[in-house]
């Protein structure tokens, strides 16, 4: 993000308390702190959006902390292991 100032930040979107719009967009954070920007309020709750989908699909990767195997591949690994044993 982009103050009006000019000073570059980032935010981690789970510390924003709230966002504002009076011709102004202003994001509040859950520490008090508060910080008029550039970019529209479309805009912030788009990236917040893009950042929580991406940590959604992160998630949705893996198993128990660890990188799982792919779901088009544990079918194939079920039946394989299964008409291997039958043999």
């Amino acid at each position: 993000m982009t103050c009006r100032n000019g000073e570059h930040f980032s935010v981690d979107p789970d510390h924003i308390e709230r966002i504002e719009h009076r011709g102004d967009t202003v994001v509040h954070l859950v520490d008090g702190t508060h910080f008029v920007v550039e970019a529209e309020f479309d805009d912030v709750l788009r990236c917040i959006a893009d950042d929580r989908a991406g940590a959604f699909a992160r998630r949705a990767a893996l198993l128990n902390g660890y990188a799982a195997m792919p779901t088009s591949a544990r079918p194939a690994r079920r039946l394989g292991a299964t008409a291997s044993a039958r043999d």
